[in-house]
C-alpha cells in the first residue's frame, strides 16, 4: 500500500534535485567579453561566453553575468572596460559562415534575390517552393550577407506566431515591430533598408498573409514572405492576394547546372559543344554526372549525402524520410482516413501513368489517375477524392502537370493533360521500389528530367525569359506524339523528343513536314550531332542550354 506513495516522493525529490541543478548551472559566473554596437555605433548588446545577447536579455539576466551591472537609471555598465565590436561582424558574418559550412551549395536563387534587392522599385518578395529544398537556408544566407538586421519570423513556432499576430492586430507600425523585437529577443527595430523582415511559413496564417499590403505601407524595411504550401492560398477564400504589392520568385530542387556546380563542372556544362565537336572525355564526365543526378535528384540533403558517401541507397533513405514528412503534413489537409488512403495511392498510380507508352490525350490527368486508382485498388473513389490528392501534391511541389498543344498548335492549349514528378530522385526512388521494366523506368526518368529542366525556364522574371507562353507543353497530331514543344523569344518553335536509346524520330519528321515546328531536337545520353533537318544534343543540356545556339 505504501509503494505508490514512496515512488511519488522519490519522483518529487528527483525533480527538485533537477531544478536545483538547473538553478546552480544558471548561477555560474558568465563573462561578457565585448560590447556590440549597431551601424550608428549605438550599443545593442553584448557577447557573453561567445554568444550575442541583446540589451533586453542582459537587463533581465544581469545577476548571472559577473562583470556587468545596472546603474540606478537602468543602464548596463561593464565593471571593467570592454572592447567594442559591430553587430555585422559578431552576428551576421558568423551566422553566414556557419550556414555556408553546413550547406556550401551555391544556388541560383541568390542572383534572383540580389536583382530584387537592387531594383529600387521592388515590392514585397514572395518566394515559393516546396519543402526541404533550401528556401530558409538561402534566405538567411542572403539576409546575413546583404542586411544589417534580419528579423526572421517562423510562423510554425506558436510563440512567434502569437507575437506577430499582435503586430498585425495593432496596426503593423514601427512601434509594434520594436515591441515584437524586444519580446522575440532581437535587437532594436531599425525601420530602414538596412533591415529585412522575413516571414516564413506564411501560409499558416491568413490574417498575417492578408496584412502584407499594410506591412509594406507602414514599414520602410524590406519584406520577404515564403512558405512550403503557398499554392493552397489560391483555393482558400480566407486569403486575399495583395495585387500590385508582391513580386514573385520560385525555387526548386537543385537543377542539373547547380548539381554540376557542386562537383566543379558548371563551366564544362555551359561551354561544351552541343553537337559532338569536343573530346569524348568531356562528354563522358557530364554523362556520369547526369546518371548520378537522375538517381538522387536535387534535394540538397540527398546531394550532400551523395557528395560525402557516393552511396545511392543512403540518398534513398533521405528521400524516403522526405516523402514520409510530406505525407504526415498532408494528412492534416484531408478529413477522413479514406482520403488519406487515396492520397497514398496517387503516388503509385501517377508513376504508372508516367510509364505508360500510350498515354494519349483523351482525358485530363485527374480522370486518368481516378481510373487507375479504381482499377488497381479496392478503394471506392471518385474524381473529387483524386483531384484533392493531386492538387495537394502540386501544392507540395511533388507533382507537376504538362499541357497539351492540340494538333501541333501552341495557340490551342488544353491544360493538365500529363503529370510528372518534380524531382528525379523521388521518381527514381519510387520506381526502384515498384517497377521492374528497366526500359520503361529509364524512359520515364529521362522524360522527367527534361520536363523539369524545361519547366524552370518559365519560372524566371519575364524580362529574363528565353521562352514564350506560360508553360512547356507536349503535343499530339493524329497518331504522332511529340514529347515537348516550346518557343524562344524570337518565336522559333522547337519540337523536342526524348530518347533513352536510339530510334526513329517519326513524330519530329511529321511535325516539321506539317510546319508545326521550326526546329527538331532529339535529346539523349550521347554527345550530339547535326542532321539535315533534326539535330541531336546531350540530354543534360536540354534546359540549361536552350535555345541550343
Amino acid at each position: 500500500m505504501h509503494a505508490p506513495d514512496s515512488e511519488l516522493v522519490k519522483h518529487a525529490f528527483s525533480g527538485l534535485k533537477q531544478k536545483r541543478k538547473l538553478v546552480m548551472e544558471r548561477q555560474k559566473n558568465m563573462i561578457a567579453t565585448h560590447i556590440v554596437t549597431d551601424e550608428d555605433d549605438s550599443e545593442v548588446g553584448f557577447i557573453v561566453e561567445g554568444k550575442f545577447y541583446t540589451d533586453y536579455q542582459i537587463i533581465k539576466n544581469i545577476e548571472y553575468i559577473n562583470n556587468l551591472s545596472l546603474t540606478d537609471d537602468g543602464i548596463i555598465s561593464p565593471k571593467t572596460e570592454l572592447p567594442r565590436t559591430d553587430y555585422d561582424t559578431s552576428v551576421n558574418k558568423k551566422a553566414y559562415a556557419r550556414l555556408n559550412a553546413e550547406n556550401a551549395f551555391a544556388r541560383d536563387v541568390q542572383e534572383e534575390l540580389s536583382k530584387w534587392k537592387n531594383d529600387k522599385s521592388h515590392k514585397v518578395l514572395q518566394l515559393e517552393g516546396s519543402r526541404q529544398i533550401g528556401k530558409t537556408t538561402e534566405l538567411k544566407k542572403f539576409a546575413y550577407c546583404n542586411y544589417y538586421y534580419t528579423i526572421f519570423v517562423d510562423l510554425s513556432d506558436d510563440k512567434l506566431l502569437s507575437l506577430f499576430l499582435d503586430v498585425v492586430d495593432n496596426g503593423c507600425s514601427p512601434l509594434e515591430m520594436e515591441k515584437y523585437c524586444q519580446k522575440a529577443q532581437l535587437p532594436h527595430f531599425k525601420n530602414n533598408k538596412s533591415t529585412v523582415l522575413i516571414i516564413d511559413e506564411i501560409q499558416i496564417s491568413s490574417k498575417i498573409y492578408n496584412s502584407i499590403r499594410k506591412l509594406n505601407d507602414e514599414l520602410d524595411c524590406d519584406i520577404i514572405v515564403t512558405g512550403s504550401y503557398l499554392g493552397r492560398i489560391l483555393g482558400d477564400k480566407s486569403f486575399f492576394l495583395p495585387a500590385g504589392t508582391i513580386s514573385y520568385a520560385y525555387m526548386f530542387t537543385m537543377s542539373f547546372r547547380e548539381f554540376c556546380r557542386a562537383f566543379g563542372c558548371e563551366e564544362l556544362l555551359d561551354t561544351i559543344d552541343l553537337y559532338g565537336a569536343d573530346n569524348d572525355e568531356k562528354y563522358s564526365r557530364l554523362e556520369a554526372l547526369y546518371d548520378d543526378y537522375i538517381k538522387i535528384g536535387g534535394y540538397p540533403e540527398a546531394v550532400k549525402c551523395f557528395k560525402a558517401t557516393k552511396n545511392i541507397q543512403e540518398c534513398y533513405s533521405i528521400i524516403r524520410k522526405l516523402l514520409s514528412t510530406f505525407k504526415d503534413e498532408s494528412r492534416n489537409y484531408f478529413k477522413t482516413a479514406r482520403e488519406v488512403e487515396v492520397f497514398d495511392n496517387v503516388y503509385r498510380e501517377a508513376l504508372k501513368e508516367m510509364c505508360s507508352e500510350k498515354r494519349g490525350a483523351g482525358k485530363n490527368i485527374i480522370e486518368t489517375i481516378t481510373s487507375l486508382t479504381k482499377d488497381n485498388t479496392e478503394l471506392i473513389v471518385n474524381k473529387n477524392d483524386v483531384a484533392n490528392a493531386v492538387i495537394w501534391l502540386r501544392y507540395a511541389g511533388i507533382l507537376g502537370t504538362c499541357s497539351l498543344a492540340l494538333n501541333g498548335d501552341m495557340r490551342n492549349i488544353i491544360p493538365d493533360r500529363r503529370i510528372y514528378f518534380c524531382d528525379c530522385g523521388i521518381a527514381s526512388y519510387l520506381a526502384a521500389n515498384s517497377l521492374e521494366d528497366e526500359s520503361a523506368l529509364r524512359g520515364m526518368i529521362s522524360e522527367t528530367f527534361v520536363y523539369n529542366e524545361l519547366h524552370r525556364l518559365f519560372k524566371v522574371p519575364y524580362s529574363e525569359r528565353r521562352v514564350l507562353e506560360d508553360e512547356v507543353c507536349f503535343s499530339i497530331y493524329n497518331d504522332y506524339e511529340l514529347d515537348f514543344m516550346l518557343a524562344d523569344k524570337n518565336r522559333t518553335v522547337y519540337g523536342i523528343e526524348v530518347k533513352s536509346k536510339s530510334g526513329d524520330y517519326k513524330s519530329l519528321k511529321v511535325y516539321i513536314e506539317r510546319h508545326f515546328i521550326d526546329k527538331g531536337i532529339v535529346v539523349n545520353p550521347t554527345k550530339g550531332g547535326r542532321g539535315e533537318r533534326i539535330d541531336t544534343i546531350p540530354i543534360y543540356a536540354a534546359g540549361c542550354r536552350f535555345p541550343y545556339n
